[in-house]
């Protein structure tokens, strides 16, 4: 697979930033509560309607995207991707960003992060991780690792382990690396998810220690097979929500960002609308089975095909520019790593 552009840099972080601002609203709300309110989410919602976050502004991005964005920033300073530096910056998002008070760190990240502020060794800290987080964040290190030419599962390994040093985080981490590399190569559906299965034994042996968790392979392969009986997206969530789960562990947030994906992989639009209206970690998997979605539009050429008002909005709101972090990252003209450049 050749390296990644900057321009689909772009198209894929656009794509992760606005699933996690419009999943945003309805995070942790339950399947039902959200059909009440808001029907299949249509874009950004008002964040009064917001079970749990009705303190955001509309079309806000979240940790998800905070965290992806910093770590990018600090791999480009540092030229590779370090645990302890993982750390540090983790460190310095959560005091800047009031992480703890606005309540979007997870529980794995906020026990972790403490343990090493206090002087814990990342490699130990991150020895009872289990939840999303680290899938949250994996795509910071599989975009750095693609563009510079890095080993993928040690660069993975590298971004989770200070909280996610677990055998489910990291085959969760692991399977969206290997799925996301296959889709940025042209891979058809059925190798995106063999892609996924070999990712998720891979991470699994990186793992200090074996852990009883379900298997992400089996739960994808599950879907699959059921699709053609769904008849359409709501019947698909009600069985992801219902069947499967759709809470913090990263089996579950995982595996329901990958079968939305293979509901409609070529339409990261609707990826976002359904992540966003399935219920649990809406913003998480919304994020990212839409990058997935995105990536395999980029492999044919093609935008995300988001509504522009959207991306716009998101953009505006969040004061992002993903067009020069994209260059950094890819070691365009813009993309020389200067100490102190911010994102």
């Amino acid at each position: 697979m050749n390296r990644p552009s900057a321009a689909t840099l772009r198209v894929l972080l656009e794509a992760f930033a606005v699933g996690d601002a419009v999943g945003m609203a309805t995070e942790f709300m339950t399947r039902r509560e959200i059909l009440e309110r808001f029907g299949m989410v249509r874009g950004p919602c008002d964040p009064s309607l917001s079970k749990n976050h009705g303190d955001l502004r509309r079309a806000q991005v979240t940790d998800d995207t905070e965290q992806v964005l910093c770590l990018l920033d600090e791999y480009c300073l540092s030229g590779g991707i370090d645990p302890r530096r993982t750390a540090e910056r983790l460190l310095r998002w959560a005091k800047e960003s009031d992480a703890v008070e606005k309540r979007y760190i997870g529980p794995s990240s906020k026990t972790a992060l403490r343990a090493i502020a206090e002087g814990a060794d990342p490699a130990e800290a991150g020895k009872r991780g289990t939840t999303c987080g680290g899938v949250m964040r994996s795509p910071s290190a599989i975009l750095f690792a693609l563009c510079r030419g890095l080993p993928l599962a040690e660069s993975v390994r590298g971004c989770l382990m200070p909280t996610h040093n677990t055998e489910p985080a990291l085959g969760a981490g692991m399977a969206y690396a290997r799925a996301l590399e296959a889709a940025l190569g042209g891979g058809s559906p059925d190798e995106v998810a063999a892609a996924a299965r070999f990712g998720e034994a891979e991470g699994a042996a990186l793992a200090p220690w074996p852990f009883c968790a379900p298997s992400l392979g089996e739960r994808v392969a599950c879907f699959r097979s059921l699709m053609v009986d769904f008849g359409g997206p709501d019947a698909a969530l009600d069985f992801l929500y219902g069947v499967f789960g759709t809470g913090l562990e990263s089996a579950d947030v995982a595996a329901a960002a990958l079968c939305v994906y293979f509901w409609a992989p070529d339409n990261p639009w609707l990826c976002i609308r359904m992540g966003a209206s399935i219920g649990g970690d809406t913003d998480t998997i919304a994020a990212l089975a839409a990058m997935l979605a995105a990536a395999t539009r980029a492999a044919k050429g093609q935008g995300h095909g988001i509504p522009e008002g959207v991306l716009s909005e998101v953009l505006e709101v969040n004061g992002l520019d993903l067009a020069a972090l994209a260059e950094r990252v890819a070691g365009g003209k813009d993309g020389a790593d200067r100490p102190g450049e911010s994102r």
